[in-house]
C-alpha cells in the first residue's frame, strides 16, 4: 500500500515493536543455548557474532570499491585475535587485538588506507568483549552465572530504557546524538538492571544485594553510553542502523553495542578482584 505521493506510509510504532518482540523471541534463546552449550557450540556463536560485526563495520566505515578489503582487515585480526586467546590465553588475544589495530593504523599511513583509524577501532570493538564473553564463560570463578547475570543486566535495561523512554518521554538525554533516547528512558534502564540485580541476589547464593544492585545501575549506565557510542559512530556515517540484518532492530552492531561496553568491564572487575562480581 502506498500515500497519496506514491511512498509506502511510514511504519506504525506498533509494527516495530512486534517485530522487535518476534526478533527478540528468536535470539534470545539461541543465545540462551549457546552460554548454556560452552565448549566449541559457543565458541562458534561468539564467532559468527563477530563475523557479522566485522561485515557491519566494513560497510560503515568504507565505500563501496573498499568494503571487501575493510571487512577483511577487521575480521581477520579479530580471528586472530580470538583464536590466539583460546590458544595463549586473554593476555595475549588482548595483546594480539592491540598490535593487530596499531598495524591497521600503520598500513592505513603507509598505503593511504582509507578509514584507517575506524578499521583499528572496529577490531578493538569486536575483539575486547568477544575476548571477555569467553574468558568469563570459560575462565572466571562463576563464570556461566556471572555471564548470565551480565547479559541479562544489559538486556533488561534496553528493555526498561525503550519502555520508560515510550511511556514517558521527556527531556532528551543526548538530542545531537541519539534523538529518540530520553532521561526518563534511562532511569527505567536503571531500574530494571537493579530490580534483576536483586532478583539474582536472591537465586545466588552469597550475592549482596547492597552490593550488586548498585554495581547493576553502574553497569546499565554504562550499557547506555555504549549504545550512545554506536549511536555517534553512525551519526558520523549518516546512517539510521548498522545493517538490516535483524528486522525490528537493525544490525548487529545495534543489538550487541550495551555488551560490547559492559562485558570488558566485568571481565576486568572479575579478574582485578579474583571473585566474581556474584560474590563481593
Amino acid at each position: 500500500m502506498t500515500d497519496g505521493a506514491g511512498k509506502p506510509p511510514p511504519r506504525s510504532g506498533r509494527s516495530d515493536l512486534r517485530l522487535r518482540v518476534v526478533s527478540s523471541l528468536v535470539m534470545i534463546p539461541a543465545a540462551a543455548a549457546t552460554v548454556f552449550a560452552g565448549g566449541p557450540a559457543f565458541q562458534l556463536g561468539v564467532a559468527l557474532v563477530c563475523g557479522l560485526m566485522a561485515w557491519e563495520w566494513g560497510s560503515l566505515v568504507a565505500a563501496q570499491p573498499g568494503r571487501v578489503v575493510a571487512r577483511s582487515l577487521v575480521f581477520a585480526v579479530s580471528a586472530l585475535s580470538l583464536g590466539w586467546m583460546l590458544l595463549r590465553g586473554p593476555y595475549e588475544g588482548v595483546a594480539a587485538a592491540v598490535v593487530g589495530a596499531l598495524a591497521i593504523i600503520v598500513l592505513g599511513r603507509v598505503t593511504k588506507l582509507p578509514s584507517a583509524p575506524w578499521l583499528a577501532v572496529a577490531i578493538i570493538s569486536i575483539a575486547m568483549p568477544a575476548i571477555a564473553i569467553l574468558w568469563l564463560r570459560d575462565g572466571a570463578p562463576l563464570g556461566l552465572e556471572t555471564l548470565i547475570w551480565a547479559l541479562a543486566t544489559v538486556v533488561l535495561t534496553d528493555i526498561g530504557a525503550y519502555a520508560a523512554g515510550r511511556a514517558i518521554g521527556g527531556p532528551k538525554l543526548m538530542p545531537s546524538v541519539s534523538p529518540s533516547k530520553t532521561w526518563a528512558g534511562l532511569a527505567g534502564g536503571v531500574a530494571a538492571a537493579v530490580a534483576g540485580a536483586l532478583v539474582a541476589a536472591s537465586l545466588v547464593d552469597g550475592a549482596n544485594p547492597w552490593i550488586l544492585a548498585p554495581i547493576a545501575a553502574l553497569l546499565a549506565v554504562v550499557a547506555q553510553i555504549g549504545d550512545l557510542m554506536e549511536s555517534a559512530v553512525k551519526r558520523v556515517f549518516r546512517v539510521k542502523d548498522s545493517s538490516r540484518l535483524i528486522p525490528g532492530h537493525g544490525g548487529v552492531l545495534d543489538r550487541v553495542d550495551g555488551q560490547v561496553a559492559v562485558l570488558p568491564l566485568v571481565a576486568l572487575l572479575v579478574h582485578l578482584t579474583g571473585r566474581s562480581v556474584l560474590q563481593w
